[in-house]
């Protein structure tokens, strides 16, 4: 299948960069990973359209696991000439996690519409995945609710995750978590591209540190 770039190497990426991403990565790395972060996913998107347009079906029902899956392959392959950048298949997961310098790069759709900015989306996060990696390797939240002795644990507070910390841990130095957010959806395609740090509050909503818009579709 061939998925044309247009709109995303035309557009390219937006506003000068922010300080943060050049403290990381250096100032070459941090301008190729803008360059090329947004390419990879405009790619999976594409990929997902060709799957619901092939499946001839009216709903999302084959795009959004294929985007889901491309999100994870198309970053890898995007960048994966770039200096630092490995791979981990964290166990149980049905996907490979690009690294960074450190960092566990996380793609994660975060909007179905235009003009809704990564920063203001406090929703719950879906990903079990995602919000494993935040709760070990993520920023701590500012306020954490001291739990009652006859208080039910959530789901995410009893669940256990050995194996994954300890495969992470074995990365040396120990990776930090860095949320890819897009949006798109099936008909539009890909429409905005942001990178950030997020804590995950004990509600699963996000706490935001620093974010950085990478593509917005005109």
């Amino acid at each position: 299948m061939i998925v044309s770039t247009q709109g995303v190497s035309d557009v390219g990426v937006v506003e000068e960069p922010a300080r943060w991403p050049i403290e990381k990565f250096g100032p070459d790395l941090a301008c190729d990973l803008r360059a090329r972060i947004p390419k990879a996913l405009h790619r999976a998107v594409e990929l997902a359209k060709g799957a619901r347009k092939a499946s001839a079906l009216e709903t999302d029902h084959a795009f959004g696991p294929v985007r889901w899956k491309q999100q994870y392959e198309s970053l890898y392959e995007h960048l994966r000439d770039l200096p630092a950048i490995t791979d981990v298949h964290p166990p149980g997961a049905q996907v490979r996690v690009t690294i960074c310098r450190d960092h566990l790069l996380l793609p994660w759709l975060y909007a179905r519409r235009r003009g809704v900015s990564m920063r203001k989306v406090g929703g719950r996060v879906k990903s079990q995945l995602i919000r494993d990696l935040l709760v070990l390797f993520g920023p701590k939240p500012d306020y954490e609710e001291p739990t009652l002795p006859d208080m039910a644990l959530s789901p995410d507070e009893v669940r256990d995750r050995k194996l994954l910390r300890e495969a992470i841990e074995q990365l040396t130095p120990q990776p930090k978590v860095l949320l890819i957010g897009f949006a798109c959806n099936s008909d539009d395609g890909l429409l905005s591209v942001s990178w950030g740090e997020a804590a995950l509050a004990p509600d699963r909503r996000l706490e935001w540190g620093p974010v950085e818009d990478l593509f917005r579709l005109s």
